[in-house]
């Protein structure tokens, strides 16, 4: 039985999936409470505030039933001493740094995956499963936008798609203080929708027809699904350099 481990974030975790799916699934376990300290091994600086002080019980709790909910993961369980690892997917924090291309590729780097065709299999098809997608008051947009890597002055992409009328058939995921600053900076005056897990948050996004978003566990949730996405990526870098750059993609854009 293999059994995997990931100290997270969410997003880097989701990103992992493919590689497990690809070695046939199995259990996946949880390290709690790495994130500081993986900051500061790896990449000799604390990590973004967004993510200091994670993965807690309660983020495990979050993703408990999306994790079940997918076919190739036989149990989702807290990391502990007597449980032996066959493959530690945080392998992939090493060629992480200064890596020219997305999560997926990263991860085929470390595990040693070398076939091309492999790889863009990888990286190309969905990997996650979500039972029951919803659209929510038949808005099928959904958005969330969080405060990492935005630009400093806002794309004129958010007032074609106001012009556009896709303000009315959007509504908002993620967090209140995100929420908040959306409807500040953005100006869009659109519903926001709550969730208390990853697979409630999952359903919404698998229900939609157009996600927007920056780099996020959203976006990453979308990406898995294979969803069309309008991705508002990193101004600091070239597209190419963005961790969530998916060239081989025909349903993602990125503005």
């Amino acid at each position: 039985m293999n059994k995997y481990k990931h100290s997270g974030a969410f997003g880097d975790l989701i990103y992992s999936l493919p590689i497990v799916k690809h070695f046939g699934g199995g259990e996946f376990y949880l390290h709690l409470n790495q994130i500081d300290w993986i900051g500061q091994y790896y990449y000799g600086s604390p990590p973004n505030p967004v993510h200091r002080g994670r993965l807690t019980q309660q983020d495990f709790n979050f993703m408990k039933s999306f994790m079940e909910a997918q076919e190739y993961i036989t149990k989702f369980d807290i990391m502990n001493n007597s449980v032996e690892i066959t493959h530690n997917l945080d392998k992939f924090r090493g060629p992480f740094v200064g890596h020219p291309g997305n999560y997926i590729d990263i991860y085929t780097k470390s595990f040693n995956i070398t076939d091309p065709i492999k790889k863009v299999m990888l990286r190309n098809n969905p990997w996650l499963t979500v039972p029951n997608p919803k659209v929510i008051d038949g808005r099928p947009v959904v958005v969330n936008r969080t405060a990492r890597w935005l630009p400093q002055t806002l794309a004129p992409q958010w007032k074609l798609w106001k012009d556009a009328g896709i303000e009315e058939q959007a509504i908002f995921v993620g967090l209140p203080n995100e929420y908040n600053q959306f409807k500040q900076v953005v100006g869009w005056d659109i519903p926001y929708q709550p969730t208390t897990s990853m697979l409630e948050l999952a359903e919404i996004i698998a229900g939609s027809e157009l996600y927007i978003g920056n780099q996020s566990v959203g976006l990453a949730l979308a990406i898995g699904l294979n969803k069309t996405i309008s991705c508002e990526r990193r101004q600091d870098l070239p597209v190419e350099r963005n961790e969530c750059y998916f060239s081989e993609r025909p349903h993602i854009r990125y503005f």
